[in-house]
């Protein structure tokens, strides 16, 4: 499977079910490493996604996710995030180049162990 190598190396942590992967958020697109990731996450080609585009826009989520100044080591503002819904799996897309990949059933069971917890 070829994919476009926009990303750097993606990680699976067992612990919290999650692919990590990192892009360059100066030179890349946050919707193209998504894409990217999704393809080499599914080991499929491109054109056999669903479009990204059919649960969000990806102008939009580039727009949103742009950097209006380039990052500093002693910045302090949290990086801004959009999480989506795509197939069985959460997108979260960060501004600082991060992206993570869950799947939908172990992010809402940890949200009824979040719920369980509060109610004791």
């Amino acid at each position: 499977m070829e994919t476009s190598n926009l990303l750097g190396t993606i990680e699976f942590d067992l612990d919290d079910s999650v692919y990590r992967a990192r892009y360059d958020p100066e030179t890349t697109a946050p919707s193209v490493a998504v894409v990217d990731l999704l393809q080499a996450i599914e080991g499929v080609k491109v054109t056999d996604l669903e479009p990204l585009y059919e649960i969000v826009d990806p102008e939009g989520l580039d727009l949103v996710l742009e950097h209006d100044r380039p990052l500093q080591a002693d910045d302090s503002r949290p990086p801004k995030s959009v999480s989506v819904p795509y197939r069985d799996l959460i997108l979260t897309v960060r501004s600082d180049g991060v992206i993570n990949v869950t799947a939908q059933a172990d992010t809402e069971r940890c949200g009824e162990e979040l719920d369980a917890t509060s109610e004791e």
